[in-house]
């Protein structure tokens, strides 16, 4: 059987971007600060990808918030 090593890394940078993407387009309109979002995906996809997943998830089910106008 032939292993190729960098198999793990090109998976790893597809998760990356596939869930930088999401977690972006969920946290639009959720969040003051989207390029601290991206930062957070970014971390948790390359220290431990499955904590990215359930980043977007948290994002996914955020209600959005309203702005009182008084």
């Amino acid at each position: 059987m032939n292993i190729n090593a960098t198999v793990a890394g090109q998976i790893i940078f597809i998760n990356f971007l596939v869930m930088l993407y999401f977690t972006l387009k969920f946290a639009k309109g959720k969040s003051d600060n989207l390029p601290l979002v991206g930062f957070y995906t970014f971390l948790l996809s390359f220290l431990f990808f499955p904590a990215s997943w359930l980043y977007c998830w948290f994002w996914s089910k955020k209600k959005p918030e309203v702005a009182s106008e008084l």
